[in-house]
């Protein structure tokens, strides 16, 4: 309803249920498959999302329309973050998680180029 014509300007997008918000799951699952993908050999691989600008982060559970997204950072419909205060997203713990793999093989993020 909230994606319709004039009314869903008025209509609140939601989660339908209560979900927990598990960053550090998604960083170990992210870390975990390139670990998998750099054993099998392969050179390139397109992490995910890096952000989702419509599934925004909001406090409360019910509207953390991020908690479902895969993005590596989280966005605000408004306001900014504290690690980045000018921009309106924030990273996230799969956003480090990526970051520090590759830190620690510095041979991987490279390899495609």
């Amino acid at each position: 309803m909230h994606l319709l014509p004039v009314i869903g300007r008025f209509i609140r997008a939601r989660l339908n249920g209560d979900y927990a918000r598990d960053e550090a799951l998604q960083a170990r699952e992210i870390t975990e498959t390139l670990a998998i993908l750099d054993a099998a050999g392969v050179d390139d691989a397109f992490v995910h999302t890096f952000a989702e600008p419509i599934m925004t982060y909001n406090a409360n559970q019910r509207y953390d329309l991020d908690a479902s997204g895969m993005a590596l950072v989280k966005t605000y419909a408004s306001g900014h973050g504290t690690t980045c205060p000018g921009l309106t997203w924030e990273p996230k713990a799969a956003f480090r998680a990526v970051a520090g793999y590759y830190a620690r093989d510095p041979a991987s993020a490279t390899a495609g180029e």
